[in-house]
């Protein structure tokens, strides 16, 4: 028994494992938020939908558009957060530095300290 929490030693989480599991729900909790269950449906049909409508004739020009399906609010999400990173990049990029400029970090390793008996 580890004195520390009244919990067996082989019970007990590691730090580097609680985080892990947070981390690991955290990203269901997210995945679950941007795509609703009802939404995930939806989407597998119009893929089913797409995948039929390959084998069927072309319908006209002007049909095409119209029948088109508008895009979710978490797709017209995707795509403004896409064009804002493409434009930082762009920004990024295209700032002139010096040729031989100083570097913005330089590794210095450190010591290791004694563990505590």
């Amino acid at each position: 028994m580890s004195a520390r929490a009244g919990v067996p030693s082989e019970r007990r989480l590691s730090r580097r494992r609680f985080v892990g599991i947070v981390a690991a729900g955290s990203v269901g909790a997210l995945a679950s938020a941007v795509t609703p269950p009802d939404a995930a449906i939806a989407k597998r049909s119009r893929r089913k939908a797409a995948a039929g409508a390959s084998v069927k004739p072309a319908p006209a020009a002007g049909a095409a558009r119209s029948s088109a399906p508008e895009p979710s609010a978490a797709e017209k999400e995707f795509e403004r957060q896409k064009k804002s990173t493409l434009g930082t990049l762009k920004t990024i990029r295209d700032y002139p530095l010096p040729p031989g400029g100083d570097l913005s970090l330089v590794f210095r390793p450190l010591r290791a300290g004694r563990k505590a008996r």
